[in-house]
């Protein structure tokens, strides 16, 4: 029994890392303000990936297709969404400055 479960779990970390591989594309941009984001999502059909924003500035590998980001920003800011971003295989696209408005 004890074999089963180490198999089945060093099955499930090396296809991790396979997998990994695949991902040599994504979307990177920057936010402002920059402390203006909790986290950024890039979303395709069933697939979500997320980042946490450094200094206003993300990066997510992601499949190549078209994306969708969306920012969850930080009070008093409001959430943005930036639609039809196309992420082409081996190559990573910028999404330009995302700019958040603020709640009055």
């Amino acid at each position: 029994m004890k074999k089963i479960i180490f198999l089945a779990f060093a099955a499930f970390i090396i296809n991790g890392f396979i997998s990994r591989d695949n991902y040599k594309s994504g979307i990177f941009g920057s936010i402002e303000p920059a402390d203006g984001a909790k986290k950024v999502w890039a979303l395709s059909g069933n697939d979500s990936f997320s980042a946490v924003p450094v200094m206003g500035k993300f990066s997510i590998e992601t499949k190549p297709g078209t994306w969708r980001i969306s920012v969850e920003a930080v009070e008093p800011g409001k959430n943005v969404t930036v639609d039809n971003i196309l992420v082409q295989e081996n190559q990573f696209t910028d999404a330009g400055v995302i700019k958040l408005p603020q709640s009055r």
